[in-house]
């Protein structure tokens, strides 16, 4: 009994701290996008120093889409690449001081991957840092012909 009460507590724990995360998405993250629209889509993770993740996401021909990143402050900078299903490598933001928007227009339909990392800090502390990570996508407004 006193293993399964531990358990629920943990688990209780976890879906608190990731509630949180996808609160911050939608606080924080989304504002990221500007004026793009927002793909309805909140995903959000704890990341700490090292970590990495990937997100898989489709993305339709013709479309021009945003992709934002939001950490909270104490968190290193992190190294974001978007990638084709073959690994070619389409964005790489340590070219671009590691920004955290892109914007881009695929040719064709296509699933790509958006590879995170989070960079360590540099010195001798023990203490690794963690905190949410979110990655939101938006599509460019149509833009209304005048009659």
């Amino acid at each position: 009994m006193r293993i399964l009460s531990l358990f629920c507590f943990f688990l209780l724990c976890i879906s608190t701290t990731f509630g949180q995360c996808i609160n911050f998405a939608k606080k924080v993250g989304k504002q990221q996008l500007g004026d793009y629209i927002h793909d309805g889509n909140y995903n959000a993770t704890i990341l700490e120093e090292g970590e990495s993740a990937e997100l898989f996401k489709t993305f339709f021909s013709e479309q021009k889409y945003r992709v934002a990143i939001s950490k909270v402050e104490a968190l290193p900078d992190i190294h974001m690449r978007l990638l084709d299903k073959e690994g070619n490598v389409l964005f790489d933001n340590v070219e671009h001081d590691y920004q955290l928007t892109w914007d881009f227009k695929v040719e064709s339909t296509q699933m790509l991957i958006v590879e995170l990392n989070v960079l360590e800090r540099e010195g001798d502390s023990l203490e690794l840092i963690n905190g949410c990570v979110s990655v939101m996508f938006g599509l460019e407004p149509t833009k209304e012909k005048k009659r």
